[in-house]
């Protein structure tokens, strides 16, 4: 099952971006923020997800319900030019440490809450996706549950 060379390209910059946000381990979601995040059709959804199984970039699992999945993302997460230059330029600057002498304890602290609170801020960004999801869906509801009151008044 073969999918348009942008589509095939979108998801896999989506299932690569989820996959470095869980540091590539095993990842639930929902197949709708899937949807909501590609902006796919649920028929192209689920094409794009059996294609990038059988090409051997994911994997697929059953999720907690049939609205979920479990996914695994097989493929090398590819660098962006940014980031390949700033893996230099960090490795540079640890040659350049390592050359001196010893860091002081207080700078690896700081180091280490920085790392801490970059994963704590990505993961609140994605909180704060599901949330804004969540409350969208939930108006929606409210909007349909309007129309129905006021049908059922008019009769």
């Amino acid at each position: 099952m073969r999918l348009k060379e942008k589509t095939h390209r979108k998801f896999v910059q989506f299932f690569e971006k989820i996959s470095s946000m869980y540091r590539g381990e095993d990842f639930e979601l929902a197949y709708s923020d899937i949807q909501r995040e590609t902006g796919a059709a649920s028929v192209t959804l689920k094409r794009a997800i059996q294609a990038l199984a059988e090409d051997g970039a994911i994997e697929v699992h059953p999720g907690r319900n049939s609205r979920y999945a479990r996914f695994r993302y097989l493929l090398p997460v590819q660098e962006s030019e940014e980031s390949s230059a700033e893996v230099v330029l960090n490795e540079t600057r640890m040659l350049e440490d390592s050359s001196k002498e010893e860091k002081p304890q207080p700078t690896r602290i700081l180091e280490a809450i920085n790392v801490d609170v970059t994963e704590l801020t990505q993961l609140v960004d994605h909180l704060r996706r599901r949330v804004r999801n969540q409350e969208m869906a939930i108006a929606l509801l409210q909007d349909r549950l309007a129309e129905v009151e006021d049908k059922m008044r008019k009769r």
